[in-house]
């Protein structure tokens, strides 16, 4: 399902789109026959073309009816509208592991990497969205934006502690970047994965499904839970979203698991695990940069 939506929120090809076509808004770049009886931006020049090869017809039929003239004769099957293009903006989603011992720093870090982008894009129509995980799901804390001034005011909320719902997180990701293209303003996405890989909580669990809420429900194994993260990030890459993985995993006890998810979604990997804010929006800028070139 999640591919069949981005099928058609980007089009045939499924490739992020650079441009965005309209009939309400951006640059007009060629007439076309309006779907329906509305016609939102009228294309005069088309129009007045089309009804151009009639006009002696019309002007006789007017004078044999005895109906008042006119200079020019337009009718509905003339009218032409607009088509419209304009630059489609990227959407960065800061998915971050908001559980366990490390989770302000990591939020305080994701808090200032989604300010310095805004930041950054003011004059460019791209948007941030930050979705934190933890303890049985993953919320949207700031929806996609562009607003620096309602980015503060959500960014000064950081919830943490619990458990690790890191399927969940992806799954939150991919559906709000699904949303955000079906609303005709965003082409190209990247996700910024901030966790250690570490995975504890079952998607069914985060979805409040009752047999995985009953307390006599078996544990899920350490495979089960890795098999349901590698599932998320296959349908990351499935549905166009680039992956951008920064591990904050101690080396020391590193299970190598957050590489693992940034392979099956075809994405970047990078090892940071005292990551700035700064060192953040630098990756996440650098990526972006290079998926725009590519």
């Amino acid at each position: 399902m999640f591919a069949q939506q981005q099928q058609r929120a980007q089009g045939r090809s499924g490739r992020a789109k650079s441009l965005i076509f309209s009939d309400d808004r951006g640059r007009y770049i060629k007439p076309m026959i309006p779907k329906g009886d509305r016609v939102k931006r009228l294309a005069v020049d088309a129009t007045l073309r089309a009804a151009a090869p009639f006009q002696r017809i019309r002007r006789q039929e007017a004078i044999d009816k005895g109906t008042a003239q006119r200079r020019v004769y337009v009718e509905k099957p003339d009218m032409r509208s607009k088509k419209l293009a304009r630059k489609a903006g990227a959407l960065v989603l800061f998915v971050v592991d908001a559980s366990g011992s490390m989770a302000l720093n990591r939020m305080s870090a994701a808090k200032g990497a989604c300010m310095r982008l805004l930041t950054e894009s003011y004059t460019s129509r791209d948007q941030v969205c930050l979705i934190p995980f933890y303890g049985s799901k993953a919320e949207v804390l700031l929806p996609p934006s562009k607003s620096i001034s309602m980015a503060r005011k959500r960014l000064d909320q950081l919830p943490c502690g619990g458990g690790s719902p890191l399927a969940h997180g992806i799954s939150t990701a991919v559906r709000t970047a699904i949303q955000a293209q079906q609303s005709g303003d965003v082409g190209r996405v990247m996700m910024v994965l901030i966790t250690d890989g570490r995975a504890n909580v079952t998607l069914a669990k985060s979805n409040e499904d009752p047999a995985a809420l009953d307390p006599e429900a078996p544990k899920p194994t350490a495979d089960e839970l890795k098999d349901e993260v590698l599932d998320m990030a296959r349908k990351c890459m499935a549905n166009g979203i680039q992956m951008l993985v920064i591990d904050t995993e101690n080396k020391f006890v590193s299970t190598g698991f957050a590489e693992e998810i940034s392979k099956a979604a075809g994405g970047k990997y990078y090892y940071l695990p005292n990551a700035s804010d700064a060192a953040i929006a630098a990756a996440a800028s650098s990526a972006m940069a290079a998926a725009r070139a590519g």
